[in-house]
């Protein structure tokens, strides 16, 4: 039997190896476990089985009783049994804009934590003199470059997040108007890029937690796209060898990536408990200056609050800078409650794209689609 019958239970998917945000959310559990008394206990699991396990709380009534995610996860507040956000916590640290990320219909679901959760182009110096900020870049280099056993450039094309920059080159978008906004000519011409350029060898597909950056660090792939959270990781590894820029023009269109927040939301209307007010500390505790410095300082995350931002801001790398500065050239992430079944269907498009063609792609987005609105 435990001796702290007082424990809080927090999920979270800060699971790659190369995703050290876990050090920091491991360390602040601990420190307010100690201050407090109040046992907070972080669970780590990938972000399928997140999911699954948020999808499920409404008919298992099982769940954490608190956990961090992405904002568009906001969305599951009918499975996942969400407690609404008393009004004005913490408006006097976070602004309006912020907060929204974490709103459903004009009600709060989450607490953001971190922002950016965008996708930058990382590159290897010693393989691009300058910045790739072209596809063009790309296509010139490869020749050159299959010579020496190196890929232009890779993403992680299984994922519908890296999806994102290709659809909207194309000037398409998942949502329009309130509406699913997916069997697009635009769609279609996104796919019809990536395959092609995969066929062609200027384009590799690896998973974004481990094999799209282990031959990033090791000099197999000249540039990739990934997201923000991992410029922690690979500063470390490649040092001087590193830099970052903007996601590439394709065919004269600029790319844009997805932006948003991560941040705690409260299952199984954990806010009813009995651990509401412990639960309200701790959350309170993660948007501390403290423990928002721990996230910059010691991981290069992206803190919500202001006072440690603008700080982070004028003292940080070059590199960090430019990271930062692309939050500019971003699109706010749906909080709709069809991104749900919009990740689920890109992803199962993206996966047989790789096994036939666009149109068959299509075809399996759409049907994928009607299968999860039923």
């Amino acid at each position: 039997m435990k001796e702290n019958k007082k424990e809080i239970v927090l999920w979270h998917e800060f699971d790659g190896p190369g995703d050290t945000s876990i050090e920091v959310l491991e360390e602040i559990c601990r420190l307010y476990t100690k201050r407090s008394g109040i046992q907070i206990t972080p669970q780590v699991m990938n972000i399928t089985e997140l999911i699954a396990g948020l999808s499920q709380i409404k008919d298992t009534h099982q769940g954490p009783h608190l956990a961090m995610v992405p904002a568009d996860m906001s969305s599951y507040v009918e499975n996942g049994l969400y407690s609404e956000v008393p009004d004005g916590l913490l408006a006097d640290i976070l602004t309006e804009e912020a907060l929204s990320t974490m709103q459903m219909n004009g009600v709060q679901y989450g607490i953001p934590v971190l922002q950016g959760n965008h996708l930058v182009v990382y590159y290897n110096k010693e393989i691009y003199s300058s910045a790739p900020a072209t596809w063009e870049v790309f296509e010139e280099a490869a020749e050159k470059l299959a010579a020496q056993d190196i890929v232009p450039i890779g993403a992680d094309l299984e994922q519908g997040y890296w999806f994102i920059p290709f659809l909207s080159a194309f000037g398409g978008w998942p949502v329009a108007d309130g509406k699913l906004n997916i069997d697009t000519p635009e769609m279609k011409q996104a796919l019809q890029f990536i395959r092609d350029k995969m066929d062609q060898g200027v384009l590799a597909s690896l998973d974004g937690s481990t094999g799209l950056l282990e031959q990033f660090i090791d000099g197999k792939i000249g540039a990739i796209i990934c997201g923000e959270w991992i410029y922690n990781h690979l500063d470390k590894h490649m040092k001087n060898k590193l830099a970052v820029c903007q996601l590439p023009v394709i065919e004269g269109r600029q790319s844009l990536s997805m932006s948003s927040s991560i941040g705690l939301i409260y299952p199984n209307h954990s806010l009813m408990s009995e651990e509401r007010e412990n639960i309200l500390s701790f959350t309170r505790f993660m948007l501390s200056e403290e423990c928002q410095s721990m996230w910059t300082n010691k991981v290069q995350r992206i803190p919500v609050h202001e006072g440690v931002l603008s700080r982070l801001a004028a003292t940080t790398t070059t590199n960090k800078k430019m990271i930062l500065s692309l939050l500019d050239h971003t699109r706010p992430m749906p909080t709709d409650p069809y991104m749900i079944h919009i990740w689920e269907a890109m992803h199962a498009g993206l996966i047989e794209l790789r096994l036939s063609n666009p149109d068959q792609a299509l075809k399996q987005i759409n049907l994928t689609i009607k299968e999860e609105l039923q």
